[in-house]
């Protein structure tokens, strides 16, 4: 008996500690490809995948709402890396609340490729 509640303990608490890693730390959570987040409230977004069609972000606690959106409908042709905040030449930028991201609060950005893959990673700045 008192082997199974260890062990019950044990699994409790890594469940807990992957939890708090993802919630709270950077990480690529999923995707085609992986997205590496900068530093601070202005992190440059960079990929190898390719040209990108979008760059979204959304804080993680309301995904519903983007913060910041650029978009190339053109051609596909927004290059990495993207600074948070900064609209690369021939982008438009199609949503805009935050330019500068708040400290501590988590976001997730997406980027999509003209040909439908995309990935995303959250982070905290």
């Amino acid at each position: 008996m008192r082997s199974g509640m260890t062990t019950a303990l044990a699994l409790a608490a890594l469940l807990t500690a992957c939890t708090d890693d993802l919630l709270s730390g950077p990480g690529n959570l999923g995707g085609d490809f992986d997205i590496g987040a900068g530093s601070g409230t202005q992190p440059a977004y960079s990929w190898s995948a390719g040209p990108a069609f979008t760059v979204v972000v959304v804080r993680t606690a309301d995904p519903t709402v983007v913060v910041w959106r650029i978009a190339d409908p053109d051609n596909s042709d927004i290059r990495s890396p993207v600074t948070h905040g900064v609209v690369p030449g021939g982008a438009l930028e199609t949503a805009v609340r935050e330019r500068t991201l708040t400290r501590g609060v988590n976001y997730r950005v997406t980027i999509t490729l003209a040909d439908g893959r995309s990935g995303y990673r959250e982070f905290t700045p």
